[in-house]
């Protein structure tokens, strides 16, 4: 009798783990495969990167693996993304593998049962081993509910890097034209167009390496415009406390955002 109420108590926590596993994988809209594993030795060797994500996309998951495909609301809510990674379990006649997928606070969402292969050849026991472990991921039957929704971003900040911050407000408007009839011509214009001019022959931001990432800094005022961080793509960083992504090509830098329904993408002039 003690064994059967156990075996129910058993039954109950399963249950409950596995739906909330499921209610918490259908929050997440994306899946990024990486293009290699820590325990293999080059990219996508055996075929291990590209079987993960044929088995993601086979239960329904949308997959990023590129640049190519990385989607305007990801940049503006990085959280809508799960991070996959394969762990390889250690044994001495199996193969074992296991699936982790972690959310954008590198936190555990999911891990699969320990797929197992008693295959000799490296390729196949792999593959075989990847395949029994995603029968878990199969078990989620996972569809997207949208729960994790991206925020409309705000209007991006609009700086006038060519004017003296010390320059009070009202004077940076244009005059009308019956005021600009009015007013008698000033000494004191000439000296200011001068000066303005001289500054905006410095405008720019300044790059500057951090741990995670880079700032950007408004070679004038020195304010920090944009702290970026690392993201699993090459060369493409989030934008902390700002809608968008950041990324670079060749020696130039840009800044891409949703803005209205519209894809906006932005040059950022920086200094050498």
């Amino acid at each position: 009798m003690k064994l059967i109420n156990q075996f129910f108590i058993f039954l109950f926590f399963l249950t409950s783990l596995l739906s909330f596993s499921q209610n918490s994988i259908n929050n997440y809209k994306y899946v990024a495969v990486p293009e290699n594993y820590s325990f293999l030795k080059s990219k996508d060797q055996y075929q291990l990167n590209s079987l993960t994500a044929f088995l993601f996309e086979k239960y329904n998951f949308t997959v990023l693996n590129s640049l190519g495909n990385y989607p305007t609301d990801l940049a503006n809510n990085k959280c809508l993304l799960l991070n996959s990674d394969i762990i390889r379990i250690k044994g001495v006649f199996k193969t074992k593998l296991q699936l982790t997928l972690t959310d954008c606070r590198d936190n555990i969402v999911f891990s699969s049962e320990i797929g197992q292969s008693k295959l000799k050849d490296f390729k196949k026991a792999y593959q075989e081993a990847l395949r029994n472990a995603f029968v878990s991921v199969a078990g989620l039957n996972y569809d997207y509910s949208g729960s994790l929704t991206s925020p409309k971003p705000p209007l991006p900040p609009v700086f006038d890097k060519g004017i003296n911050e010390n320059i009070p407000i009202k004077s940076s408007a244009p005059l009308s034209e019956d005021l600009q009839t009015e007013a008698p011509p000033k000494l004191a214009t000439a000296s200011l167009v001068t000066d303005i001019i001289n500054k905006e022959a410095i405008v720019g931001l300044i790059v500057k390496s951090t741990i995670s990432g880079y700032d950007f800094i408004d070679n004038i005022t020195q304010k920090v415009m944009y702290s970026i961080q690392a993201t699993m793509f090459e060369n493409v960083y989030i934008i902390e406390a700002q809608p968008g992504i950041i990324y670079k090509r060749g020696n130039s830098w840009f800044r891409e955002y949703y803005q209205q329904n519209k894809t906006i993408i932005e040059t950022l002039k920086t200094l050498p």
